[in-house]
Parts: structure tokens; C-alpha cells; sequence
């Protein structure tokens, strides 16, 4: 929940506030990103939370609680801008793998201090696509990135924790990618660039998926609309993974 829309409640971006406003809107989660520093990300739009302002007493939270941690890739484009870093991948290749590495070392410690926290999941959330495509050739991914995912996944898990990940775009090119990170699902996915049955055949788990941001921004949707995301629910939901 953004900090605009708990102010437009009259609430101040708190950890109760968060738990208070799901329980007035019967909301089953609770998603609480987490940062080492949150001045850093201040533009996103909605409070991080620094992992020493939670405790063990979020077990005692009778909702689905889970973490969001910014991986390596989504911590350097918060930092530099997206066309900054895929500038300094294809010309410094080099340099862009020190930075990478240096942001892994952060996001896995983030991970195992939320591992004691009392959370139900963590998301791991790295934006790595675009409309269409990944941003970077799905084999250049897997040289950046798996190290990381092959380390944090399995941590996560470990501690009895579902593993998530969040990548916004189309993940058509990748499924293969993915499945290799051995994630219990997907978060986020955005249902209007992907073919669900795709990912649900390939990748399966947990699915969270949505309503598209232009039917919420609407104030009357089409019948059109409707019946297309009543297909969606029911197709779905009644396999108890959405």
C-alpha cells in the first residue's frame, strides 16, 4: 500500500497503519518492502521499511506477511536509471559486474535478516523486462544473475519460507530462466503482457496475479471488461494457487 493512499485515509505510512487499513478491507497479505536505507528509494512511492523496525512479535499477525526485497539488478536501476545500466552493460562490462556483485551482497543480507522476522514469504523483486522482451539477452541473465538466485532461493526456502519472484514486463523469453531459480511462484505478473497458461504449465506455483492499472483507472469498466476478468477468476481461482 503506497504512502499516498494511507494518507488519503488519514493515516501516517506505519506498520500498524498497514495492518489496520487490511483489516478494514478484509485483505488476506500484507507486503512490506525492506531496505537497508529507505531515504535511498524515497521516489517509489511507498515507505521501506529497515529490517530493525520489524521484529519476531509479526509472527503474532494473523495475516499472510511477506517481504519485499529488491534484488541486485532492481537496486542498480533504482539507483542509476534503467538506460544508465544497460549502457554500462554493453560498455563496461566489467565494471557493471562489481556494481552487481557489490548490490548481491546487500540484497542476500536483507534476506537473511527478514529470515527472523516472522515473515510467511519473501518476494524477490527484479524488474528484468520490458512490454515485449527482456531488457538483456536471457543468456547474459543467467550470467549476471543466477549466482544470486541460486544462493538466495534455497535460503529462503531452508528457513521454511516461500520463495517469490516479482518481474514486471513480458517473461516469455524467460520461463527457462526462471525455472532454473527454482521459485515457488510468480508475484505481480502482469497479466495483460503474459501468456498465463504459459507460465502456469512452465513455472506453476503460486501465481499472484491482477487487474490490469488501466481497468483500475477507469471509473465505469466495459461489460467487455468485466467478463474478461470473471473468466480469469474463475479459471483460476478455483485451482487455489491465485
Amino acid at each position: 500500500m503506497g504512502s499516498a493512499f494511507l494518507a488519503r485515509a488519514g493515516l501516517d505510512d506505519t506498520l500498524d497503519n498497514h495492518f489496520r487499513v487490511a483489516a478494514q478491507l478484509g485483505h488476506e497479505m500484507v507486503c512490506l518492502p525492506v531496505l537497508e536505507r529507505p531515504e535511498q528509494n524515497v521516489n517509489m512511492g511507498y515507505r521501506y521499511f529497515e529490517p530493525r523496525e520489524l521484529s519476531r512479535e509479526l509472527r503474532d499477525r494473523t495475516r499472510l506477511l511477506v517481504a519485499i526485497i529488491d534484488g541486485p539488478f532492481q537496486r542498480m536501476v533504482n539507483q542509476q536509471g534503467l538506460m544508465p545500466v544497460l549502457m554500462n552493460w554493453t560498455e563496461d562490462r566489467e565494471s557493471t559486474l562489481a556494481a552487481y556483485a557489490g548490490e548481491e551482497h546487500i540484497a542476500l543480507d536483507l534476506t537473511h535478516r527478514c529470515l527472523e522476522k516472522g515473515f510467511d514469504a519473501i518476494i524477490l523483486a527484479d524488474d528484468l523486462a520490458g512490454e515485449k522482451a527482456p531488457f538483456i539477452n536471457p543468456l547474459e541473465l543467467d550470467a549476471l544473475c543466477t549466482r544470486f538466485y541460486s544462493r538466495a532461493v534455497p535460503v529462503i526456502k531452508a528457513a521454511g519460507l516461500f520463495a517469490l519472484l516479482h518481474c514486471c514486463g513480458n517473461l516469455q523469453q524467460l520461463v527457462p530462466l526462471i525455472q532454473s531459480w527454482n521459485f515457488d511462484g510468480l508475484a505481480a505478473i502482469q497479466i495483460g503482457k503474459n501468456d498465463l497458461d504459459l507460465l502456469d504449465t512452465e513455472i506453476g506455483g503460486l501465481l499472484i496475479a491482477g487487474i490490469e492499472a488501466p481497468l483500475l483507472e477507469t471509473d465505469a469498466p466495459t461489460q467487455a471488461e468485466m467478463e474478461n476478468l470473471k473468466r480469469f477468476v474463475a479459471r483460476f481461482a478455483t485451482q487455489g494457487r491465485l
